[in-house]
């Protein structure tokens, strides 16, 4: 018969196997599978210097010839900058464009100049504001596809990214009508 040392020596190995296997089991269980990650996580983001592009993505478009590109910059900058050109390889036609209000309460929508971030703060492209549009597009976008995307900033800084394509339930409807854009 084995003595009482020789059985505590022996079963030790088997416990740190034991317990080793059941921390890795406990803590895969509290990883969320990639396909669970929140889609924002897989959205387009870029760094040029003091700005960060975070969050963008394209609704799967309602009309096959034009769509909309949404997005945050944050400016980490003592000063003032703007996004003043964009550029797709989805459409050789982007706009940079404003949702505004007129004095009788319609919504209407303008191609503008260029769209601000102010120094230490942020500027969302969203539904109903500023937002990039793409016009003409030659081939129908679809919730999977991926639209690379260059933004120039006033002095000519830029950021490179890809945007996502997706439904459009993702990150809600549009409130504009955009499909009478050009």
């Amino acid at each position: 018969m084995p003595s009482p040392h020789a059985l505590r020596s022996s079963s030790a190995p088997a416990a740190l196997v034991a317990t080793l296997l059941f921390a890795t089991a406990c803590g895969a269980a509290d990883t969320p599978p990639a396909a669970e990650a929140s889609p924002e996580a897989a959205r387009g983001h870029a760094v040029a210097g003091d700005l960060e592009v975070s969050g963008a993505w394209v609704p799967e478009p309602a009309n096959p010839e034009v769509a909309v590109l949404y997005l945050e910059v944050a400016n980490a900058a003592a000063r003032d900058t703007a996004i003043t050109d964009v550029a797709t390889d989805a459409s050789p036609d982007a706009d940079l464009c404003s949702t505004e209000t007129t004095e009788s309460g319609a919504s209407g929508m303008r191609v503008v100049e260029e769209i601000p971030v102010a120094a230490g703060g942020a500027t969302a492209l969203v539904d109903g504001g500023y937002h990039i549009m793409l016009n003409d597009i030659p081939a129908p976008l679809a919730a999977g596809d991926d639209v690379e995307v260059t933004l120039t900033f006033d002095g000519g800084r830029e950021a490179v990214f890809t945007a996502p394509v997706e439904p459009m339930t993702a990150g809600g409807a549009p409130e504009a009508d955009h499909g009478a854009h050009h």
